[in-house]
């Protein structure tokens, strides 16, 4: 994931020769064309809708000024570590299994959390 969030982020100084038609998508002030696009698409392995995108290039958050919506690159894939594994996906929900408690917890983007039985939600 971190290969993909550099090339995505690197994009963004990155001018290409090819003149394709233009996509409707703009990160960080440069417009991309088709063939840009689909190589974006490719690296993050998601559809990018149109939008004028504005990138944080330390975080990966972005924000599509055009529509408000926001995200983070960096916030999907999953993990291991010696405490347990887990997951999160782009629209914010996420899973984990803990290995002392023998369980998991899981969570939604917009902030329920699940665990042995318990909700917020």
């Amino acid at each position: 994931m971190i290969k993909r969030l550099s090339g995505f982020i690197g994009l963004a100084g990155i001018l290409f020769c090819s003149a394709s038609h233009g996509s409707g998508v703009i990160i960080n002030g440069h417009p991309l064309n088709s063939t840009e696009l689909a190589w974006v698409e490719s690296q993050l392995g998601v559809r990018i809708g149109p939008g004028n995108y504005l990138v944080d290039q330390r975080s990966g958050c972005w924000l599509n000024a055009s529509t408000g919506q926001t995200g983070c690159i960096g916030s999907a894939g999953t993990y291991t570590s010696r405490y347990g594994s887990g997951e999160r996906n782009a629209n914010g929900d996420w899973s984990h299994w803990s290995n002392m408690a023998g369980g998991g917890v899981v969570g939604t983007g917009d902030g329920c959390v699940s665990a042995f039985g318990w909700s917020n939600c």
